[in-house]
């Protein structure tokens, strides 16, 4: 569900393991385009590697910048059951935010992804998303926060 087009909402998503979140959001962005869906699997494995994206207990912040993106967003991916291992040290995943950026971005969508990103230092706001059992109350939660931007 689009909230506008910079962010979307993926609620109770049914992703068991780390390779399924990477293919999920490849499919996202690349529907019809193979190619593009494998390098950005590629990107988000390399991100992976350069250290873990856990940003708080239960959340992941994957997030690239590529020339295979027709345009930034940010998606909140909200599973149905934890995924109990994401790496050898990283168990117990429930809430995804990725942040997609589009190689030569503007500077306005730059600074409001500049901006968003400073909200998920709210240890609260995450636990209120974590805690939201319904796609209302959820959706709710991220409306209210953006408007505090």
């Amino acid at each position: 569900m689009e909230i506008n087009s910079l962010y979307q909402v993926y609620f109770n998503c049914e992703l068991k393991t780390k390779e399924g979140v990477h293919s999920f959001i490849s499919e996202i962005v690349c529907q019809d385009n193979p190619l593009q869906k494998e390098e950005v699997i590629h990107l988000l494995n390399e991100r992976e590697k350069v250290g873990s994206t856990l940003i708080a207990e239960h959340v992941m912040l994957p997030h690239i910048e590529s020339n295979q993106l027709k345009k930034s967003q940010i998606l909140f991916i909200r599973l149905a059951n934890p995924i109990p291992l994401w790496d050898y040290q990283t168990k117990d995943i429930c809430l995804l935010i990725v942040i997609l950026l589009k190689a030569n971005e503007s500077v306005q969508i730059k600074k409001e992804l500049s901006l968003f990103t400073r909200t998920l230092a709210d240890e609260e706001y995450l636990n209120r998303l974590l805690n939201s059992c319904e796609k209302e109350h959820f959706i709710k939660e991220i409306l209210k926060k953006l408007e505090e931007l």
